[in-house]
């Protein structure tokens, strides 16, 4: 005990028992030593005390209250310094729920928030509670005491909670499960309303001072504006990052834009600047790497830009079945290789794909590879209308060029020099035509390349027509079947004439090219190539200098057989050519024809009557069948 707050010391110290009282109130002693001092006098000096010893207990009373108070309020001054430091939610109302059991000295404390949607309040933070039923409690407002502080915003005490008839009691089970007799209540206020409940509990019964209940409220009005202030911090935070997120999106954004932008005049440039297929396709794999393929719609490779693929062909006769609408698509092939493919086309036109194979693409790649679509439907349409009106003008100039009779003849050099053409010069004639007539388009492009620099094509009457600067007509004939082949991907017959110059000389030309045509399809030998010199008497009697002799001979020979077939519709000419064909076989040569043996029999017996004997065998054999064979020719 600190020295002077000894009732003895005291006395001694003051002489009277009225000063010692005063030295003991002023030194802050015990309780028990002011009412002590009063056993220490006599009885007569012990009335004389007694006033004065009520007055200074009193006295201490009031400086223990006053003590106390300021001691809560620096510990509540302490909770709220801590609780404005604190930004993180969880961590706030943990803090909370802690400083209200220290503060009060209770066993344990709770925080419950106000649920507006469901009207109700909930558990949220506890300390010291040990039950989960309790940590789960969920009130309605105006139920319970929770319930009844947060609908009316007024703090309630409790010294035996489940005794108390103030409040609905619908949770006693779960409140008696956890132990709690006295229950203390207060709101959690901001501004009009309660957004929760703060609790402070014990499990035994004990009233609550006045004192304790303004304490715990004004930690709760600290309270609710830190819970205030860290949900507007978490919102705060929440909000910055959303718009960091949204800033660099906006800078991904604006970098794939920028991007974009600068392939799209890379684009641009080249198409401005006379660029074909390949220089776009160039283009395409300096941004996107890998390989580009520009695929017909056909499937046939156009142009391919990059390192060689291994089975380019294959895959772009596979491109366009893949694609689905006119969206890319993208997808990974057997040997592993990412294979974006975009189509190309122009209304309702397909007229192709573009096919990038190597790095797998992002969103902005697909798109650079859409533009390239684009820029090659442009292309693509480009060449066609600049192939078309080439084809019209050489067109215009063969039907000229190969009239009979010819017409304006000294015109007719001066217009192909326009074209790049010099009818003085030496020139092979070549006609083609194209076994698949839906092939024939591509065969007239390939033809534009095959012609060689001092040449023309183009299309007259059906067939494909190039004049080309050569000495060569056989060796022309198989080299311009060989390139056309390849383009078309069909049989392709093809007869050359010449060589010869200047415009009539290549309009005689033209027609025996066209016929060396004729012959070669009428002989089954179509898909092959020709001049006039390899098909034999053929050609000889193709000749132009022999063409009357051959209608004579013809005539002569087999005259009545034809005359015979125009009259009545028949097929003698047809009958007796498969009839040779065979061998003489009568057999093999109806099921040629497809007719009874006895209908073919019948047949021959009427060709019998109309030539005689002659023409079954020997020399009149080959008479007749060589006079067929050259009428065919002639006849198509």
């Amino acid at each position: 005990m600190p020295v002077g707050t000894r009732a003895e010391d005291a006395l001694a110290e003051a002489g009277d028992p009225c000063g010692a009282l005063l030295l003991l109130l002023a030194r802050e002693a015990p309780t028990n030593e002011l009412t002590r001092l009063l056993g220490l006098l006599d009885a007569d000096r012990q009335g004389d005390l007694h006033p004065a010893l009520g007055s200074a207990l009193q006295v201490r009373a009031r400086l223990d209250e006053q003590r106390r108070r300021e001691q809560q309020l620096a510990a509540l001054s302490a909770s709220a310094s801590d609780l404005s430091s604190l930004h993180e939610l969880e961590q706030v109302l943990q803090a909370i729920v802690r400083r209200a059991r220290d503060l009060l000295g209770t066993d344990v404390a709770y925080l419950t928030l106000s649920d507006p949607e469901r009207a109700a309040t909930y558990m949220r933070v506890t300390e010291g509670i040990r039950t989960e039923a309790f940590r789960q409690v969920l009130l309605p407002l105006g139920a319970g005491l929770g319930g009844l502080v947060a609908a009316t915003c007024t703090p309630y005490a409790t010294a035996d909670y489940c005794a108390d008839e103030r409040f609905v009691h619908i949770i006693d089970d779960t409140v008696a499960g956890e132990g709690l007799v006295a229950i203390l209540g207060v709101p959690l206020r901001l501004g009009e309303r309660a957004i929760g409940v703060l609790f402070a509990a014990n499990r035994h019964e004990r009233p609550f001072r006045p004192d304790e209940v303004s304490l715990l409220l004004s930690l709760a009005d600290h309270a609710a504006i830190a819970i205030e202030n860290a949900s507007l911090f978490e919102e705060l935070t929440t909000t910055l990052s959303e718009l960091q997120r949204t800033g660099a999106l906006l800078q991904v954004h604006t970098a794939s834009v920028e991007r974009a932008a600068a392939e799209h005049e890379r684009l641009s440039m080249v198409l401005l600047g006379g660029g074909g297929l390949a220089e776009v396709a160039a283009a395409v794999i300096d941004v996107l790497g890998g390989s580009l393929l520009v695929v017909d719609p056909a499937g046939r490779l156009l142009v391919q830009a990059g390192p060689e693929v291994a089975g380019a062909s294959a895959l772009a006769a596979s491109a366009l079945p893949t694609v689905r609408g006119r969206r890319p698509t993208v997808s990974v092939d057997a040997d592993g290789r990412s294979v974006a493919v975009a189509p190309v086309f122009a209304g309702a036109e397909t007229l192709g794909a573009v096919v990038s194979v190597g790095p797998s693409l992002d969103e902005l790649g697909v798109r650079t590879l859409e533009r390239a679509a684009v820029v090659t439907a442009m292309l693509l349409l480009h060449e066609r209308s600049i192939a078309e009106a080439e084809h019209r003008v050489r067109g215009e100039l063969f039907d000229d060029l190969f009239a009979v009779p010819q017409r304006a003849v000294a015109e007719l050099g001066r217009r192909a020099a326009h074209m790049g053409l010099d009818l003085s010069r030496s020139h092979v004639v070549v006609v083609a035509r194209v076994a698949s007539p839906d092939r024939e388009a591509a065969g007239w492009r390939a033809a534009r390349s095959a012609h060689g620099p001092a040449g023309l094509s183009g299309q007259h009457r059906g067939s494909l027509v190039l004049l080309v600067a050569a000495d060569d007509a056989p060796a022309t004939a198989r080299r311009v079947a060989a390139d056309l082949q390849a383009a078309v991907g069909c049989p392709v017959t093809v007869g050359a004439a010449g060589p010869g110059s200047g415009p009539v000389e290549l309009a005689e030309l033209y027609r025996e090219a066209g016929r060396v045509c004729d012959v070669l399809l009428s002989l089954g030998r179509g898909g092959e190539a020709a001049g006039r010199d390899e098909l034999g008497v053929y050609g000889l009697l193709l000749s132009t200098s022999g063409q009357g002799e051959v209608e004579r001979y013809v005539r002569r020979t087999v005259g009545p057989l034809l005359d015979y077939d125009r009259e009545r519709g028949s097929e003698l000419v047809r009958t007796l050519l498969a009839y040779y064909g065979a061998g003489g076989s009568l057999t093999r040569a109806a099921q040629e024809l497809f007719v009874h043996v006895n209908t073919l029999y019948q047949r021959l017996e009427r060709v019998t009557s109309l030539l005689g004997e002659g023409w079954r065998s020997g020399d009149g054999a080959l008479q007749v069948h060589l006079a067929l064979q050259l009428h065919s020719a002639r006849t198509g």
